[in-house]
């Protein structure tokens, strides 16, 4: 049975109207009627006067395969024109972007969301983009459960994200897969800038690492990588809170070294290169992120080469690796280079 409001003839463009502005049309189910009324099916009730509710069993509506076309019989030719089809899913999470002529559509777009995507409990949009030295994005709920929270299956791990307060990408999964399978037996690896800390629970389950290191200045962050690798299971990961300007320099007094360096923070990772190459030895692979032009990936290379010499050393480039589109030929690439 299908929550419904029951509406008379004369009524239901009116109150059809009144639906999809509120953005509880339920887009699984086609209208029905019979003699004297229409039954429109809903997600939920409304706080409005006069309105008659009923449950029915309705037809299903034809199976649709994009938003857009699960969109066509809410919005205009025109809206649909604005609609942006893809979006992240992040555990039962959706994050989607609304252009701003369809800001009073943007409930019956999270909504068409939920119905396409039955794991999904929560749609979430994006209100501006990343800030801060966090790398933070605000985001409000459109339909569903109001959490930021999720449970996230990637590359054999489980991982608890939080969309809002802690930097993460789903789309950097088979990128931390690639880093992972790069590591050899007993190495020792030190991952800056560990968010939620992805890249130590991916390279701990799927190498076998001596021992990985994550430093991370975002105190939720922090904790939900400890939770991480407390449901996990790693006993080869060991994670810091703080900044890496001071955190690094204070492994570097200890003597401490590392085999592979990560540094997952594209748009100025390249600044703390110094930092990186104070805990780095001869031969040791360095794994740093920038944001590059298409016709301009050597920049990448060039940053880590003056990183080097900055500090007395050379950078043998071992590749660039187009790892995710940033904007309009604008890609994340991961700069490979070892330390000589």
């Amino acid at each position: 049975m299908t929550l419904c409001v029951k509406v008379p003839f004369k009524d239901a463009e009116r109150v059809k109207r009144l639906l999809e502005r509120k953005g509880v049309l339920d887009p699984l189910h086609r209208y029905d009627k019979d003699e004297r009324h229409i039954y429109f099916p809903i997600t939920r009730k409304l706080e409005e006067p006069g309105l008659i509710y009923a449950k029915r069993v309705l037809p299903a509506a034809k199976k649709k395969n994009t938003l857009r076309e699960q969109l066509r019989s809410q919005l205009t030719p025109e809206e649909l024109a604005h609609v942006k089809s893809s979006y992240d899913i992040v555990g039962s999470i959706a994050i989607i972007e609304v252009d701003k002529a369809l800001a009073q559509r943007e409930r019956i777009i999270a909504n068409a969301v939920l119905a396409m995507n039955k794991h999904v409990s929560t749609v979430l949009k994006k209100e501006g983009g990343h800030e801060g030295e966090l790398r933070l994005q605000k985001m409000r709920c459109l339909a569903g459960k109001d959490t930021r929270e999720t449970i996230v299956k990637e590359n054999g791990v489980t991982l608890l994200v939080d969309v809002e307060r802690v930097y993460y990408s789903v789309r950097s999964a088979t990128e931390r897969k690639r880093i992972a399978q790069l590591v050899k037996k007993g190495e020792r690896v030190l991952v800056m800038f560990s968010g939620a800390a992805p890249y130590p629970c991916v390279i701990a389950k799927l190498a076998a690492p001596a021992h990985v290191v994550g430093i991370e200045l975002n105190k939720r962050g922090h904790e939900l990588g400890i939770e991480n690798v407390r449901r996990n299971k790693l006993d080869t990961v060991t994670l810091m809170h703080g900044d890496v300007r001071e955190l690094v320099p204070l492994l570097a007094q200890q003597g401490e070294t590392f085999d592979r360096i990560v540094m997952p923070l594209p748009h100025t990772g390249h600044d703390f290169l110094d930092e990186a190459l104070s805990v780095a030895r001869t031969g040791t692979v360095v794994h740093l992120y920038d944001f590059e032009h298409e016709d301009e990936f050597e920049k990448g290379a060039e940053k880590a080469r003056a990183g080097a010499a900055r500090n007395g050393k050379r950078a043998e480039i071992l590749g660039i690796v187009a790892c995710g589109q940033h904007s309009p030929r604008v890609y994340r690439i991961c700069v490979d280079f070892k330390v000589l």
